[in-house]
């Protein structure tokens, strides 16, 4: 039984060999791509920048510091791009929201399972909607993406003591909204 290589093994094998870039994009690019369609609500758009990801992760494979997390390297990256991309298409950023959402959201939080049992899905999405950018992404990266909270005080350049109160304070938003 052969053992799988590491994110950390692969790109520093990546340096040498580019072939092995591919394992990353590969284990990757699913995840990247949902990820950006969630953040930029722009499920066509998101595949060309999933590329653009990942072509920075390639052309800048030498700045990535093995000792940190592979995961929270690509997807501050794709985390930029998705701004980027956000400021030159949008002036506001529409979220779509689904059952997908509504799921892992009640899954994860009981404080939300109380909301979402009113089964007013349209005053959710309203909800996530209002949401600045910020506490969309926090929610999204705790939520959806399953990050710890290293990675995402990483992926949004954040203290790690900042994360759980950021959490925190976004989900309280989101519940004020809908009980308005």
């Amino acid at each position: 039984m052969s053992k799988k290589i590491s994110d950390q093994e692969l790109a520093e094998k990546c340096l040498k060999n580019s072939e092995y870039f591919n394992q990353l994009v590969d284990r990757y690019a699913d995840k990247i791509r949902r990820y950006i369609a969630r953040i930029t609500g722009n499920w066509t758009e998101s595949e060309d920048i999933t590329q653009d990801v990942f072509f920075k992760a390639y052309k800048n494979i030498a700045s990535f510091n093995p000792q940190m997390s592979f995961s929270a390297w690509l997807y501050r990256i794709a985390h930029n791009e998705s701004v980027n991309f956000i400021k030159k298409h949008y002036r506001f950023k529409n979220v779509e929201f689904n059952d997908e959402i509504k799921n892992k959201l009640t899954e994860d939080n009981e404080a939300l399972k109380k909301i979402f049992s009113l089964e007013n899905v349209e005053t959710v999405q309203n909800g996530l909607k209002k949401l600045n950018q910020k506490d969309r992404e926090i929610l999204e990266l705790v939520f959806f993406e399953e990050k710890s909270y290293i990675e995402i005080a990483d992926i949004l350049q954040m203290h790690i003591n900042s994360v759980g109160p950021t959490i925190k304070r976004a989900k309280n938003k989101l519940k004020t909204i809908i009980k308005q």
